[in-house]
């Protein structure tokens, strides 16, 4: 048996990182962020939020709020983390650290009449708010584009469509990327939305502005002047946290946003499918598709959306879990609460990687027409019942149906054995020309709305 390699000894996280987003799906601008730097950084920032409000309501001086926010402003990270060693506690580790770069005089003020939860609560919404606005709605809005230039160029292209995997009648292959414009689109709106009502709260330690009363005359104005420093509304009502729904709302369209991708990567990648062919991903110059087998060309970005999707679904139901706190605060959601940055990182992941690919794909029109063509025209049998049952047949359904079993047993086109067959000849004769041509050619006469619908769509985006 060959001896076990050495194992590193990990002394720093930096060095020896669990999961998987922090090496191999690393993103700077996602890490800017939502990164454990981050989380700290927008702490501070809610720390020097609360001196100035202290400050305009004269229970300290502007300096000494000057002073809160420059050492806040600059605090050393890697002190902070060092200070909890000690500690135990986050807030605290953040609240000595800051401190540590301030006169006497100031010291008192910082986290003055605060709980732990009016900085974490608000700097958690800052964080998703931000990510959510700054990343995820713009490569979000860039996404539906690519998609919508797509659709807009294969609006009259024609291709089978399907439904549980059968070819079922024609469509256009704009109108099958119009689907996920449509979709896509609400969704942003959703986001956009959702993002826009996340709100804080300054309540003290169960909610009911007990610490605050005993120093200023409006607790509930000096809670707005805290929260709208950085950009915030009071919410109606808070305990020692702000409502968790608000917050899981917005995951929850994160879900269903990334649930989305999933579908689109699902059908893309199919349409890879070797039997198919309609659509392949672009290889680089000395990609491989496979280790071993040298002719594949993996649709493996596609796959990758489907399973990142799975990703999100798990940190969706981990928020839903956290929607209980007993009374006005415990702690079984403080450590699972904090995986939330997890969800708008595998998104803002997904929506890059389909932003990198989309515009490479390879449209393969030729083997679109060959299988609209391999059903030798049984694609037509609804037109054909519904054309029979214009002129009176009884059983239109049943004939059709019939005479396209016939046609794909036989390898023999549905319009000659419609146009041949004795027990429907006399409605046959009354089919009009065109009617004639949709159950000849179904794949060029056949397309319902397919195109319109999907130049309205485009039309109709707000983004």
């Amino acid at each position: 048996m060959l001896k076990k390699f050495d194992l590193p000894d990990i002394s720093h996280p930096g060095y020896g990182t669990i999961d998987p987003f922090d090496n191999r799906y690393f993103d700077a601008e996602v890490s800017k962020y939502l990164s454990e730097q981050s989380r700290i950084i927008y702490q501070a920032y809610m720390e020097a939020a609360l001196a100035h409000s202290l400050a305009e309501a004269g229970l300290c001086s502007s300096q000494i709020a000057e002073e809160i926010e420059k050492s806040a402003r600059s605090v050393d990270i890697n002190k902070v983390y060092e200070e909890e060693k000690i500690t135990r506690h986050d807030i605290k580790a953040l609240v000595n650290t800051i401190k540590a770069g301030i006169s006497d005089g100031a010291k008192p003020y910082v986290h003055f009449a605060a709980t732990s939860y009016d900085i974490i609560a608000n700097a958690q919404v800052l964080q998703l708010k931000d990510a959510t606005e700054q990343i995820i709605l713009p490569r979000l809005a860039n996404l539906i584009k690519i998609l919508a230039e797509l659709a807009e160029k294969y609006a009259d292209t024609p291709q089978i469509g399907r439904t549980h995997g059968q070819h079922g009648i024609p469509i256009t292959f704009g109108f099958a990327i119009a689907e996920y414009v449509s979709r896509l689109n609400n969704s942003y709106a959703a986001l956009k939305d959702l993002s826009n009502e996340l709100k804080g709260k300054f309540s003290g330690a169960v909610g009911a502005y007990n610490a605050l009363s005993i120093f200023v005359d409006e607790p509930l104005k000096f809670e707005a002047s805290v929260l709208d420093k950085v950009g915030l509304l009071p919410t109606e009502y808070s305990t020692q946290i702000a409502p968790p729904e608000q917050l899981i709302r917005l995951l929850d369209e994160y879900a269903v946003v990334s649930g989305i991708m999933s579908n689109f990567g699902h059908d893309m990648r199919h349409l890879q499918r070797s039997e198919i062919a309609e659509i392949r991903e672009k290889f680089s110059e000395g990609q491989a598709g496979s280790s071993t087998m040298a002719q594949k060309r993996n649709p493996w970005n596609f796959e990758n959306i489907v399973s990142m999707h799975k990703q999100v679904l798990a940190q969706a139901m981990n928020a839903n879990q956290n929607i209980a706190s007993e009374h006005q605060r415990d702690l079984t959601d403080s450590a699972s609460s904090r995986f939330y940055v997890l969800v708008p990182a595998i998104v803002a992941n997904m929506l890059n990687r389909l932003n990198k690919v989309m515009p490479n794909i390879e449209v393969d029109e030729q083997s679109m027409q060959r299988n609209l063509k391999q059903s030798q025209g049984a694609i037509a049998a609804e037109p054909l019942y519904l054309l029979l049952e214009k002129y009176g047949h009884t059983s239109a359904h049943e004939k059709s149906k019939q005479l396209a079993q016939q046609a794909l047993a036989e390898g023999k086109s549905l319009v000659e054995l419609a146009s041949t067959d004795s027990e429907i000849a006399d409605f046959w004769a009354k089919f009009t020309d065109s009617e004639k041509e949709i159950i000849k050619s179904p794949e060029s006469h056949y397309l319902g709305l397919a195109a319109e619908k999907t130049k309205n769509v485009i039309a109709n985006l707000k983004i």
